[in-house]
């Protein structure tokens, strides 16, 4: 029975192109003596396979065990074919250019274990080369043009392979064998001005660098007045710039690295990692000013390896953009726009054909949490429980991006940024054009946030309207509790509690401490932090001390802010008057005005920036101590009373150690909230807790919380692959449109 001759054919989906898979299918067929061909389409791979039943059924049944290991199947299908007579050998064929993409657009991959041997041996041909590559490593979506993952369609198919490549192409013993985008120094990309501009970062000067999926800004990561120009020249007076190793091993002379952030920073995706800074350890302080923490990442690229060798210092690498725009990925545009910043460039001649901002996360409980997801992550298709409408959900204002959704595919496009400049709401158009393009979506639903005002939410308004589709608009922080719900598998009414800065309200009110139960198709507010005010409305945002006002009466408000000076008086007798200060329920600026009151003077220069300052704070005491919360039942809606933790603070100021008012301040908070929770949860008969938002990229309020409820005989979820912040809006959003248009 062995010997009967069948051919089969396979259909794989998902990642399963730029990844090595057609090679890997052939040498498996070489080896166990199958014949038959391989070929790419735009949204999988197909394979034939011929030969002896037992061996063929052998080679379906180990499929997983020789597929590349960046593969992600997400759909596999077989199918009996009528075996072919005479056929000799496996084929790599041409691929057929016909139907959808699908979602199947690889996302970019770090330089790979074996690629980094080859860079670093002497007697290899690819010897220190910056663009070695293989079917593990390397560009994808970044320098795509469109699927199935050809040469001819990435950037390239300007740089034709010499024999030597050729040669390796075609030799199905060699590991690159039939690998799209390599190339060596005789015929691919080429670097301009390195030597110059190493000797330019080692003299304290500034740096422009064409990478992966962008420009970055360099400098030396241990000069502080290469750092304190960078800023002044960026014009970003505190956010904290990210900082590239050359390795782990470099970095681990200056930050507090555990197995699991080594295997984050280690990984395919080699995203930034947000740790610990060893105390004393030479890094700059204007890098992360008071900021305990340091968003690090590893050299990724071969090229960013022999910059950070060259310059036997780590560098500061900042995404290189002009005050608040994209992301610049074109040469002449870097040239001009970053001419006032850089002293000199070093570039290449592959074009950059997709942004794509590195990714960030920090670890957690050991695991690693996603906080933006750029390159190497997105775009990734997950699969969903259910198939829903085409849809098309545009996300929130800040930390923007998009998500599409067909079939039972859910695929979030990379980060975006705030869309608070033109060239980054064109960057969104741009985005929104190129997923529905690659996908070959035609959007049935568009869904957008509550709020009127959001440019993303205005341009869903305008695009149901030309293109005569339904317009769904989904409460802000119910889109977070939904995302967490998803990412988390429930299929059961839950209990979230989210806290975040800003979200319109079903009230009109600005929401963003809130107490929730829901499921997937609709929501109840339960509770929230009482409401107070913003006197002079984004005014207060930005001048958070403004918001101590409405808790304080006129003398203790007069002496807290007395280096305000005058206009702290224009500010009180305001404070009630609702056109000029509403009302809002927000985590966020409560943060802000515990940070008011406990140091922060300046204006806000970056979103949360009062909220880290706090957390730096009170990362300096350990005290469980915390004010007892004032809450009260109207009808089955809790409010907590913020300002009696305000005043209490207010009334401790000046006795205590502000470390230990900021640990106070946060176990208050804390407290508050779950004991809502646990109030709500016991009225609906809840037992699961999402929590979700951008408060919990706060390392105590997170592990507070989670703590505090799991005490309670809760069950805690929590965002991990979708950020918890706006960044994971959009996924929200097309998951009610999944259950819901």
């Amino acid at each position: 029975m062995g010997l009967k001759m069948v051919r089969k054919k396979i259909t794989v989906r998902g990642i399963v192109q730029g990844v090595g898979f057609r090679p890997a299918m052939a040498r498996q067929a070489h080896v166990t003596g199958l014949t038959g061909t391989v070929l790419n389409t735009r949204d999988s791979v197909e394979i034939e396979i011929q030969g002896a039943l037992d061996v063929v059924n052998t080679f379906v049944r180990d499929f997983s065990l020789f597929t590349p290991p960046n593969a992600v199947i997400t759909e596999f299908t077989l199918h009996d074919m009528e075996p072919v007579a005479g056929e000799n050998g496996f084929t790599v064929n041409e691929s057929r250019d016909r139907g959808p993409t699908r979602f199947s657009i690889p996302p970019d991959i770090a330089i790979c274990r074996a690629c980094l041997e080859e860079f670093s041996d002497p007697a290899n041909r690819r010897y220190r080369y910056s663009f070695i590559t293989c079917g593990d490593c390397g560009p994808r979506y970044t320098y795509m043009k469109d699927m199935p993952y050809d040469r001819s369609r990435t950037s390239m198919d300007q740089f034709p392979m010499c024999e030597k490549c050729m040669a390796e192409y075609n030799d199905p013993a060699d590991r690159r064998f039939h690998i799209e985008g390599f190339s060596c120094p005789e015929c691919g990309p080429a670097v301009e001005g390195f030597d110059a501009a190493i000797s330019a970062l080692k003299s304290g000067r500034i740096a422009a660098i064409k990478g992966l999926g962008g420009y970055h800004i360099a400098c030396s990561a241990l000069d502080e007045r290469s750092v304190s120009i960078l800023r002044e020249r960026k014009r970003r007076p505190a956010k904290p710039f990210a900082v590239m190793f050359a390795s782990l091993m470099q970095a681990r002379q200056y930050v507090e690295l555990d197995k699991a952030a080594e295997l984050c920073l280690d990984s395919k995706v080699s995203p930034i990692v947000v740790v610990k800074k060893k105390e004393n350890c030479g890094i700059a302080d204007s890098v992360a000013p008071g900021n305990g923490y340091l968003g690090i990442m590893t050299a990724y690229t071969p090229l960013h390896r022999n910059i950070l060798d060259a310059a036997g210092v780590p560098l500061v690498m900042t995404s290189a953009n002009i005050s608040g725009d994209p992301l610049i990925i074109d040469d002449i545009k870097a040239k001009n726009g970053l001419a006032g910043i850089a002293d000199l460039f070093l570039t290449h001649n592959r074009r950059i054909l997709k942004r794509a901002d590195d990714s960030i996360s920090w670890i957690y409980g050991g695991e690693e949490i996603n906080l933006r997801m750029g390159r190497g992550r997105m775009p990734f298709p997950v699969k969903l429980p259910v198939a829903g409408k085409n849809i098309l959900a545009v996300g929130a204002e800040l930390k923007s991006n998009i998500s599409v959704v067909s079939g039972d595919r859910l695929v979030t496009s990379n980060h975006i940024g705030d869309l608070g400049s033109p060239e980054t709401f064109t960057h969104f158009t741009e985005t929104v054009n190129e997923l529905l393009e690659y996908y070959n979506v035609q959007p049935e639903v568009i869904v957008a946030d509550l709020h009127p005002d959001y440019q993303s939410t205005q341009f869903a308004e305008d695009y149901a309207k030309r293109n005569n589709i339904k317009l769904v608009k989904v409460q802000h922080h119910y889109a977070h509790f939904l995302s967490c719900m998803f990412e988390s598998g429930l299929d059961e009414p839950a209990t979230g509690v989210i806290m975040d800065g800003t979200g319109f309200g079903t009230d009109g009110t600005i929401w963003g401490g809130e107490v929730i139960t829901g499921d997937m198709h609709s929501f109840e507010r339960k509770g929230h932090i009482g409401q107070f005010t913003l006197p002079g409305g984004q005014r207060a945002i930005v001048e958070p001390w403004r918001i101590l006002a409405g808790f304080l009466g006129e003398d203790e408000f007069m002496d807290a802010c007395s280096w305000a000076g005058s206009t702290a008086a224009g500010v009180y007798s305001i404070k009630d008057n609702r056109n000029f200060s509403p009302l809002t329920s927000s985590a966020g600026r409560l943060f802000d005005a515990a940070g008011a009151l406990l140091g922060f003077r300046r204006s806000v220069s970056y979103e949360a920036e009062g909220a880290i300052y706090l957390e730096m704070l009170a990362l300096g005491s350990s005290t469980e101590d915390f004010i007892p919360p004032v809450c009260k039942d109207a009808g089955g809606l809790i409010t907590c009373d913020p300002g009696a933790i305000i005043r209490e603070l207010f009334l401790l100021s000046g006795r205590r150690d502000l470390s230990y008012l900021a640990r106070m301040f946060h176990n208050s908070v804390i407290e508050a909230m779950a004991v809502t929770a646990e109030k709500v949860c016991s009225a609906t008969g809840t037992g699961s807790v999402l929590l979700a938002g951008g408060v919990y990229q706060n390392r105590l309020m997170l592990e507070g919380m989670e703590k505090r409820l799991a005490r309670a005989g809760l069950h805690v979820f929590f965002n991990r692959k979708i950020p918890a912040s706006d960044a994971g809006i959009s996924a929200g959003q097309a998951v009610y449109g999944v259950y819901n248009a």
